[in-house]
């Protein structure tokens, strides 16, 4: 009977693991996920929780300006949100790999049982070799005494942690200068709104006047559909003015980090001022300032580590060890055991890879130091870029507002000649047209004035000196 039960041993076991594999596969079954229904549930809370959060930052339909809209927008903007997690990850990385530099500790506990006691046998006589069930554990704990490569990994992630922060502040820095563009966007629109309903009331008034002197005979029908052609220019251009006031808002709404489809009320605030300075001190200021520079760097920093790194892998790695073994065997004549050592282990040969890495560590300390100089260039050019385009804006703003000026004289004169009958319908009808182009011209030109200024001081990285500090837990 003995060798039945042995025969069936293997059979039980077979049976266990069909069961196990069954109850796997069941579970693996079980673990499919529904992601029609995840793609549902998502859209009926999303636009919930994006509600509040409007709600949340725009209490009551509370007018804000450009200061409240920058920091709504640094707050959950979902870029900068990202670059936080980034950041925070960097941080974490560098943590891990101070690790290396702190003792390793493990503990093991072995536990383990044999059918039939093991014996040993000698001239025919068989003598137990160990208990039948046996409990081990192990306390070990390594330390590194020379491992340079560790001291060069955690020199690049401090640096790379540094990178993580400029990152996030260039995040900011681009949030601040596009929520700006379109604070001033917005605020355009509603000023050429008002602007072109007061040019739509006078281009009405002039089509009824004009109507009224073709029925006696005093105006020719092209001037009537002249004067019609121009109430329907300005209605088309209010419809236009209506559907980018609301894009408007609504980009500005997203790039805040609230709903699109929310209302939001904005109030004028003092417009952005740029001091003047020569072009080269501004270049300058950019190649101290921008975070771009400050990575580039680091960058270098970096690569000379990786350098450092290669060389290091010639260098032997030294480290020690203790372990407190207990056993649960009462054959052993000591249940508890320490254990001390030293190891070390150099590379002597591994196919070049350790001489190819050096050379590859190099050549990417070089590309980071031209990377370096076309940043350089690039910051250089984007400054002449946006300095120039600020100028020009200047001058076109001085232009438009000496045309609305005189449109402005040629207009109130007009009226003026126009009340005395002096002037033909025609005449009118260009004053009034060549002022209403005149004032949108003027009110773009201030618009334009703002987005150039406000790119200068972003390309200068002067944009967020000073007016925010974030914190990384």
């Amino acid at each position: 009977m003995k060798p039945m039960v042995c025969a069936a041993v293997p059979w039980g076991r077979l049976w266990c693991a069909l069961v196990a594999l069954a109850a796997g596969l069941a579970l693996l079954a079980g673990c499919a996920t529904d992601f029609d229904g995840l793609r549902r549930e998502h859209v009926e809370t999303f636009p919930g929780q994006l509600a509040s959060r409007t709600a949340a930052e725009l209490p009551d339909g509370l007018p804000v300006g450009l200061d409240d809209c920058i920091r709504i927008a640094l707050a959950n903007n979902l870029d900068a949100q990202a670059a936080r997690i980034d950041r925070r990850l960097a941080m974490l990385d560098r943590k891990i790999a101070f690790s290396h530099f702190l003792p390793h500790i493990d503990l093991q506990v072995t536990h383990y049982a044999s059918d039939r006691q093991q014996a040993l046998g000698v001239g025919g006589q068989y003598t137990p070799m160990s208990d039948q069930a046996v409990t081990s554990a192990v306390l070990g704990a390594q330390q590194a005494i020379f491992a340079p490569q560790a001291w060069f990994l955690y020199s690049a992630y401090l640096k790379g942690e540094a990178i993580s922060g400029l990152v996030a502040e260039r995040t900011r820095d681009l949030i601040r200068l596009q929520v700006t563009i379109l604070y001033f966007a917005a605020l355009s629109r509603d000023q050429s709104r008002t602007a072109i309903e007061a040019a739509l009331q006078q281009a009405q008034g002039l089509l009824g006047q004009t109507a009224a002197l073709a029925r006696e005979g005093l105006a020719t029908p092209g001037r009537v559909a002249r004067a019609r052609t121009l109430v329907q220019a300005q209605q088309t251009r209010l419809a236009e003015n209506v559907r980018n006031r609301a894009e408007t808002r609504a980009v500005l709404l997203e790039v805040m980090g609230l709903s699109p489809l929310a209302q939001i009320e904005l109030k004028p605030e003092t417009p952005i001022t740029l001091a003047e300075a020569p072009l080269v001190d501004q270049i300058l200021d950019a190649l101290l300032l921008r975070p771009e520079m400050h990575i580039a760097d680091r960058t270098i920093a970096i690569r000379k580590d990786e350098v450092r790194t290669a060389i290091a892998r010639f260098l032997p790695l030294v480290g020690g060890f203790a372990e407190l073994s207990h056993s649960s065997d009462s054959f052993l004549r000591y249940s508890e055991l320490w254990t001390f050592g030293v190891t070390g282990v150099l590379s002597v040969f591994d196919g070049f890879a350790n001489l190819h890495a050096y050379r590859a560590a190099k050549e990417r300390r070089e590309q980071a130091f031209l990377a370096r100089e076309q940043a350089c260039l690039q910051i250089m050019l984007e400054v002449i870029q946006a300095r120039s385009r600020h100028d020009q804006a200047l001058d076109n703003r001085q232009l438009a507002r000496q045309e609305l000026a005189a449109a402005t004289l040629v207009l109130s004169e007009t009226e003026a000649l126009w009340r005395e009958g002096l002037l033909t319908p025609a005449e009118r009808l260009d004053a009034v047209a060549h002022h209403a182009v005149a004032a949108s011209n003027a009110l773009v030109s201030d618009f334009q004035v703002q987005v150039t200024a406000a790119t200068l001081r972003d390309v200068m990285g002067i944009s967020g000196k000073g007016q925010d500090h974030e914190e990384i837990e």
